[in-house]
């Protein structure tokens, strides 16, 4: 009787401790997931990574979590570090409209324009008058098939007056090399929406096109104006800016992002580059430090490194941290580029030329690698490589 009573005693005091654990965990989660929140909504994007990330390690079904860390990636300019978040949040809630679309953008941003066409035909098969949607697709239509596809998509959209409707309709007349029809879908986005940030950067691009560089100045700056801190349209309008020597724009423009979001990578590489431009090469180094300490393998940041240790003569460093990138990001034509021309400056002309073929294989329209190529050829003796049969 008494040890009946005994083992009762047991397992009672261990179902309460499970109990206990349980709720202690689900507690836990809970406090995680309303942390990570008020970081999120806030934009402080370093603290609410790590709280999201808590919530993960808790509960590995939570997709709310994974699909915020992959947006605050893909808004940190790290598509590549979003693909995998938002994949898996895609798969934890596959009838989440906003999550398929973060993933459509995604790898339009990494260059998988099969895989955004997918997740946008997808998206618009649920919800027909979605805007992002239909853009996105208009954006990932490459081929002639491609284009034809988005655009009898494009005729069933229902919303034939709103700005997704003119700037989707502005990408594939784009696509199609007829500028003046694109301008004018491009005017008729702008009337509608004036204060699209998206349909100025549009309307930028297509200034260059034009040769417009007046122009393009205009609707950049524009853009940025009216676009969130971190944003594609902010980064164009430096990136213009810069294009044209103007390094006081460009730096004003790169400090307010630091300022504002000390975890935006795009913005400590701009202030970086700009070091490097002046010869300021440990500054530029000790810059990009802002971004490693955020993510060790960001390609753009890892990439100036590179350059910054050639230029002050670090061969070895500079080929080093080219091999690891290429190994994180193997399929990267630029990447292979960027080592071909490290291994020239170790005179080792074969690997050069074997990256060089692994580049323009994966891009046969890579211009700079075609051109290093050939030029590599002409210098060793072998004139009848850079002769196509």
């Amino acid at each position: 009787m008494q040890t009946s009573k005994t083992l009762f005693r047991i397992v009672s005091l261990t179902l309460a401790a499970t109990a206990i654990v349980a709720c202690s965990k689900e507690a836990k989660k809970t406090r995680f997931l309303a942390e990570a929140d008020n970081y999120f909504k806030a934009g402080d994007y370093d603290k609410a990574k790590v709280s999201y990330l808590n919530v993960v390690r808790l509960d590995p079904q939570n997709a709310l979590a994974f699909e915020r860390i992959g947006a605050m990636w893909l808004d940190q300019g790290t598509p590549f570090r979003a693909a995998a978040f938002l994949v898996k949040a895609s798969e934890l809630a596959p009838k989440s409209d906003e999550f398929r679309l973060r993933l459509a953008r995604c790898y339009l941003a990494i260059g998988r324009f099969g895989d955004a066409s997918k997740e946008a035909f997808k998206l618009l098969k649920e919800t027909p008058d979605n805007g992002e949607a239909i853009i996105a697709l208009t954006e990932a239509a490459r081929s002639k098939e491609d284009i034809q596809a988005a655009a009898e998509q494009l005729e069933k959209y229902p919303k034939k007056d709103d700005v997704s409707f003119h700037l989707a309709s502005a990408n594939l007349l784009l696509n199609s090399g007829n500028l003046p029809a694109a301008e004018n879908a491009l005017r008729q986005a702008l009337t509608v929406g004036p204060n699209s940030s998206a349909a100025h950067m549009a309307m930028g691009d297509l200034s260059l096109l034009k040769k417009d560089q007046k122009q393009a100045g205009e609707e950049f700056k524009k853009a940025a104006e009216l676009a969130p801190i971190r944003s594609i349209e902010r980064l164009k309008y430096a990136a213009f800016m810069s294009a044209l020597g103007d390094t006081g724009e460009t730096r004003r423009i790169s400090t307010e992002m630091t300022r504002q979001a000390p975890d935006y990578l795009p913005g400590w590489t701009l202030l970086a580059e700009l070091a490097f431009k002046d010869g300021k090469y440990d500054e530029a180094l000790s810059l990009l430090e802002n971004v490693f300490s955020r993510d060790p393998e960001y390609m753009d940041g890892r990439r100036l490194e590179s350059e910054a240790l050639l230029a002050k003569g670090d061969t070895k460093k500079a080929t080093e941290v080219l091999e690891r990138l290429d190994q994180t990001y193997p399929d990267t034509p630029l990447i292979k580029y960027e080592l071909a021309r490290a291994y020239l400056k170790n005179n080792n002309i074969n690997q050069a030329k074997v990256l060089l073929d692994q580049a323009i294989a994966i891009n046969p329209n890579y211009a700079d690698a075609v051109l290093l190529l050939a030029d590599i050829n002409l210098r060793s003796g072998h004139g009848e490589a850079v002769i196509e049969p």
